[in-house]
């Protein structure tokens, strides 16, 4: 598509967790430098993990995890390392094909730094904004069951959100579509966005909707690109099928 909606896509593999991967990072950034990702930086993460005692106040505690960031100097693409986890994540999405080359060169380069013993959880991420052009409505470009109350309720919208899960071979696809007014809403735990967003997305300020699709497999199993790639290659069929149902064939004409 020559005016494709996807503004921001990631895929993410979790792994055998490494106590101490930050003894490892070092050797990665150097290979990721001389790759084209020459911005680094590491930064803490803080979460709040609730439990309850018996007989007692909730016992609430800050955990930290370290994360370092690997970009380049665009900012437009990049991959997060934790201790359990690497993600490739870009703002410049063309091709699935170029997309999951870096993901696996990324994933590879880390394995045979690290030694991977397995994987645990498998994941992809599109996120698309679909704005009406000219004097198009939001209702000719989305399938009406995502619409809500959007287009009939007088003011200004706030917002309409809608969420379906289902379960679809080993894993699960969560489909949400979040309809506004203003700038593009991002789901909390993508806030603030590391990379930076391409002009025509970063520029919407009206009616639009985001289509924010995740499909993930929560399985472990012994550590292996192929099988991966594999899975990565699933996923993504699995959700551009999702997006055919999200969306109308007005819309495909519009951004072919």
């Amino acid at each position: 598509m020559s005016l494709a909606p996807v503004f921001y896509t990631l895929a993410q593999v979790q792994f055998n967790p490494i106590a101490q991967m930050s003894d490892y990072v070092a050797k990665l950034q150097e290979h990721l430098r001389r790759s084209g990702f020459p911005d680094f930086r590491a930064e803490n993460q803080f979460e709040l993990t609730i439990r309850r005692l018996d007989e007692t106040e909730p016992d609430v505690k800050p955990t930290q995890h370290m994360r370092w960031s690997f970009t380049n100097t665009q900012r437009t693409e990049g991959y997060l390392l934790l201790s359990n986890a690497l993600v490739f994540h870009t703002t410049t999405y063309d091709t699935f094909a170029d997309f999951l080359k870096k993901t696996i060169s990324g994933l590879e380069l880390v394995h045979k730094i690290v030694e991977l013993a397995y994987v645990e959880r498998i994941g992809l991420r599109y996120l698309d904004a679909v704005t009406p052009i000219g004097n198009d409505t939001l209702q000719q470009y989305l399938n009406p069951s995502l619409l809500g109350f959007s287009a009939n309720l007088e003011g200004r919208l706030s917002h309409s959100f809608t969420e379906t899960v289902t379960a679809i071979e080993d894993g699960n696809l969560v489909a949400r579509a979040v309809i506004t007014d203003g700038a593009l809403a991002l789901s909390p735990d993508l806030f603030p966005l590391q990379l930076e967003l391409q002009p025509q997305f970063a520029e919407i300020n009206g009616r639009n909707a985001v289509l924010d699709t995740d499909y993930f497999v929560a399985k472990r199993n012994s550590f292996n690109l192929i099988e991966v790639e594999d899975q990565l290659q699933k996923a993504h069929d699995i959700i551009t099928n999702a997006f055919k149902v999200a969306v109308t064939d007005y819309a495909r004409e519009k951004w072919a």
